[in-house]
C-alpha cells in the first residue's frame, strides 16, 4: 500500500493510498476510521480531493454514530 496524499481537514485525517489498482480514501478520527475504495481508472485524484471535502460532513455524522453504538455496546 502506497500513500499517494494527504487532504487537509480541520478534523479528520483524509489519506489517499493506492493498493490493487484502487485508490483507497482513509477518513480516520479518534480511534474510528472509515474506508472507501475506488477503482483508479474511475477517477483522479483531483476529483478524489474534491469528493473528501463534499463527504466531510456526512462521514463526520457517521464517526457520531460509530462512536454511540461503541458506548451503547462496550458499557454492557
Amino acid at each position: 500500500m502506497r500513500t499517494v496524499c494527504q487532504i487537509p481537514h480541520r478534523l479528520m485525517r483524509i489519506t489517499v493510498t493506492s493498493w490493487n489498482e484502487k485508490y483507497q480514501l482513509r477518513f480516520e478520527l479518534d480511534r474510528y476510521e472509515q474506508v472507501f475504495k475506488v477503482d483508479q481508472t474511475d477517477t483522479s485524484i483531483p476529483a478524489l480531493e474534491d469528493l473528501a471535502n463534499r463527504m466531510a460532513e456526512s462521514v463526520l455524522h457517521g464517526f457520531v454514530s460509530m462512536r454511540a453504538g461503541f458506548l451503547e455496546h462496550s458499557n454492557d
